[in-house]
Order: structure tokens, then sequence, then C-alpha cells
């Protein structure tokens, strides 16, 4: 499925930047793992089943041979669990940061291998010695014999299990790399920021912004000239509708009413030319002065 947003965002200050997902986009694509296998959530997911097989292993074992609380049981059977399992995993972990060269703790890596080793030992020792348990009368048939190896070799199974997939998994220096890379990617992005923020400024020319101010303020007194224009010719069209009504009473003659359009006109035409040429200080004050009596004139009417 394509993407369909935009690469670029603008932000609050106008200036154009790439979103962090996106910048960051290819760089997460190298890294990705070739397999769903190697993905985090599914790693996980292989490391709890391996526990929680060996969870109902440990659990048979000590409800056999345990007559403690049920309380002591369960802290039986996670203290047998987390050593045969979770020690295991992180064996892997620190197996693999020594094989990266991220890590010369070749030390602790054989206390956490003899942990798992050993709860191992344990748990064949005393399966082997609870072989007449299983049945009523205390004989060792073959199936009780075949039970029994079948509790011995799956948890060592699934520590080694765990063990492997700690190791494969966990990758330390290719999480670095991307997180390196990542930084680079944030650097070089700032970096282009920077330059097209000296550009703009290399590019500054004072010259060039006064005359576009002065541009506008043409522009804008010519709006207000075409608002008077447009005000005058409201108050002409409705003197004209209340002069052309025989039966109403003004105080405004019509040739007074010429008189003072003529005045408008003039002083417009004036403010006009003023503008179109070099705009001087006093243009401004007569400007607003002119709308001033244009407004005042149109409410008068």
């Amino acid at each position: 499925m394509t993407d369909k947003n935009f690469s670029l965002k603008m932000n609050q200050n106008g200036e154009l930047m790439q979103s962090q997902s996106h910048l960051h986009k290819l760089t997460k694509a190298k890294y990705k793992p070739d397999t769903p296998f190697l993905w985090g959530p599914v790693s996980y997911l292989l490391m709890l089943i391996c526990t929680t097989i060996d969870l109902s292993f440990f659990r048979s074992l000590f409800q056999r041979i345990s007559y403690d609380e049920p309380a002591m049981i369960l802290l039986e059977v996670s203290g047998m669990a987390f050593a045969a399992d979770i020690v295991a995993a992180f064996a892997g972990i620190l197996a693999k940061r020594i094989k990266q060269g991220l890590s010369k703790d070749k030390l602790n890596l054989v206390l956490l291998l003899s942990v798992p080793v050993f709860a191992l030992i344990i748990n064949g020792i005393l399966r082997v010695a609870t072989m007449s348990l299983s049945s009523a009368d205390g004989t060792i048939d073959s199936a009780t014999i075949a039970l029994t190896i079948i509790s011995i070799v799956i948890p060592i199974c699934t520590s080694i299990g765990n063990f492997s997939i700690g190791c494969l998994t966990y990758d330390p220096l290719g999480q670095k790399m991307c997180r390196e890379e990542m930084a680079l990617d944030e650097i070089r992005d700032y970096i282009r920021r920077l330059e097209a923020i000296k550009k703009e400024c290399d590019s500054f020319n004072p010259e060039q912004i006064i005359e576009m101010d002065r541009q506008h303020l043409v522009n804008a007194k010519k709006a207000l000239i075409n608002d008077a224009l447009i005000l005058s010719a409201d108050a002409k069209i409705q003197l004209m509708e209340y002069l052309g009504n025989p039966t109403s009473t003004n105080v405004l003659s019509n040739s007074h009413c010429n008189d003072i359009f003529n005045r408008l006109n003039r002083e417009l035409q004036s403010l006009e030319t003023a503008c179109i040429g070099e705009a001087i200080p006093s243009s401004t004050i007569e400007e607003a002065n002119t709308r001033k009596r244009v407004v005042n004139f149109s409410e008068a009417v």
C-alpha cells in the first residue's frame, strides 16, 4: 500500500520539515528482521511458551514430592523455572554481547550458564529418585521410565531454546548502529535547515524590501481611494433618488450637492496622483482626512 502522506510538513514558523516517521523510515527498514521469528514480540512469545512448559513439568514434580503449603510449592516451581529459563535467556543475551565485542565479562557468562545447568541436574536427580512414586505399589515399569526421561529432557530442550532465542534475536550492535544512523539523519536534516536559513539570509536585499513596502503602501492607498469612490457613488445614487421625489423636502439644493461632489472628486484625484508618484509624508494625513470626510458625508446622507 502506497503512502499518501506528504513528505514535508510546515511548522509554525513556516519552515518545511520532514516528519520523524518519514525521516527514519528508510533507516528502520534497513534494520528490519528478515524473518518474523526474529521479530521482538514473536521471540518473547516463544520464550514464554518454553517457560510455561517448564512450569507445568516442575509443578507436577513438586506436587508429588512436596507436602508444604500451596504458596511454598508455587515458590519452588517459580524458582526452578526462573533458574532453568529466565537465567538461560539472560545468558544468551550476554553471549551475544561478548560475540559482537561489546562486552568481555566471560566470568559472568559462566556463572549464568551454571545456574540452569545446576537446576536441570537437580531436576534429573529428583525425577530419578521419585520414579517409584508414579505407581501405587512402587513398581517401576517402562511407562514410568519413559515419563521420567521426558520430564528430564523437555526442560533441557526449553532451556537451550531460551538461550538460543535470546542469543539470536538480541542484536545490540545492530540496534546501536540503527540509533547512530537515526541520529545522523536528524543531524543532516538540522544542517539542511541551517543551510536554508543561511541562503535566505545571504539573499536578503534591504532595497528590495523597502521597495516592496513602498509598493504595499501605494496599493493600500489605492484601495482606500477605491473605497472612497464607491462610497461617493453610493451617496450620489441615494441623493438622486431622494431629490427625484417631488413630495420630499430637503435642505440641500442640487447645485450645492454638485459643488460638494466636485470638490470631493478633486481631492480624490489629487490623492491618487500623489499615490502614483513619489509618496510624501503629508499624503497619509490628507488621505485619512479625505476618508473621514467621505465617511461623515455618507453617514449624514
